[in-house]
């Protein structure tokens, strides 16, 4: 049967949005975000597309939605990196390698126009949120933020001419699990060091700390691939949406003689939450669930840490690193720390020797046009 793709409207964002609750609505661990955050991500006048532009395609069988696709260009991430390149994201889609050669077709299509030389993705649609395309580690609900797909995406991606151009990884830690000798020694000498201080984020002046975190994480990050640097609204609209889950014994900020050097930020994995609501808060029952499972909740993820370059080789990653597991780990009983690219020898090896195992496996492709 023919497979007719087309161009989504943003006032048709509700088909885009509701496709793959009914894709996974059998699978026990994809969770769905809220559908009206996504909408907010999607449409045309956040602050994400000031500096973007994106086309979002559906396609359809005999009159049924059977996959899509979004196709974006993030003007800011080539400007940053010198590079002309487009992303695809938000791709979901039935196993069917005709019905995803057809959205890629349509995505491929719409990039040619915008004048890039190639795709890469999939990204929904930064570095700064959900990236990357699950390849290992399918038998677990994702942490928050991170995503979660069919086993059978990664052949249609390839099929369809991508290849990987780099992987990030994920990794597990319970409180039961032990450091090593090597990691403990040199953490307790570099912890001797005079001038160190570590505190939590003071969430009564959210605004002036995420200022704070902003700086740090701009320096930390900036040579890292794939990065863009975060402004200060898009940072607003993480401080938004995480105010109402941050909880202060899962952040911390180091302090060099009172100039901040690192910080951290561990969140519990809402997706237990997530899960219950199935997109929507609007349905009484799926709220009383979702309550439930909040106060059940016993892991959490780490979404950002960094040290600013100038403090670098002092120590101090590893002494936060110990700080999440000594004051946040204890606190929800496990944690996944993701992601890493799987270049960044350094702090895996630090990782590693803190007691942390290998969970996930995330993979970016790309794709010349």
């Amino acid at each position: 049967m023919a497979v007719n793709v087309r161009e989504i409207s943003d006032n048709e964002l509700d088909a885009f949005v509701d496709f793959p609750f009914e894709l996974y609505k059998n699978d026990p661990y994809w969770v769905g975000e809220l559908k009206a955050d996504t909408k907010h991500l999607l449409r045309a006048d956040n602050i994400f597309w000031t500096h973007g532009r994106r086309a979002l395609f559906m396609a359809y069988r005999d009159g049924k939605a059977v996959g899509r696709i979004m196709a974006l260009v993030n003007q800011a991430h080539n400007d940053y990196h010198h590079e002309n390149i487009g992303f695809f994201g938000f791709f979901d889609c039935i196993n069917d390698a005709d019905v995803s050669q057809a959205l890629f077709t349509a995505a491929e299509k719409w990039l040619r126009a915008q004048g890039v030389c190639a795709v890469r993705g999939p990204a929904n649609p930064s570095s700064n949120h959900v990236y990357g395309l699950l390849v290992d580690g399918f038998d677990s609900m994702p942490a928050i933020m991170m995503p979660y797909n069919y086993p059978y995406y990664e052949p249609l991606i390839t099929q369809a001419g991508f290849a990987k151009i780099k992987d990030l990884l994920a990794f597990h830690r319970t409180k039961d699990d032990r450091f090593s000798e090597r990691f403990l020694k040199v953490c307790a000498r570099c912890s001797r060091a005079e001038g160190i201080t570590l505190r939590r984020l003071n969430l009564k002046k959210i605004d002036e700390e995420a200022e704070i975190i902003r700086k740090i994480y701009n320096e930390a990050w900036a040579e890292n691939w794939g990065f863009v640097p975060m402004s200060q609204q898009e940072m607003a609209d993480v401080v938004k949406e995480l105010k109402m889950v941050v909880r202060p014994e899962g952040t911390c900020v180091l302090e060099e003689n009172g100039v901040p050097a690192g910080f951290y930020i561990l969140i519990p994995n809402m997706n237990h939450v997530l899960k219950e609501l199935k997109g929507s808060l609007c349905h009484p029952w799926r709220l009383v669930k979702a309550l439930l499972a909040w106060r059940k909740i016993k892991d959490a993820r780490m979404i950002m840490l960094g040290v600013s370059p100038q403090f670098r080789k002092r120590g101090i990653d590893l002494i936060l690193i110990k700080h999440i597991i000594d004051h946040g780990v204890a606190v929800w009983d496990e944690a996944e720390l993701s992601w890493v690219l799987e270049d960044n020898d350094g702090i895996i090896r630090g990782i590693m020797e803190c007691g942390c195992h290998p969970s996930k496996r995330y993979r970016l492709y790309q794709k010349s046009l």
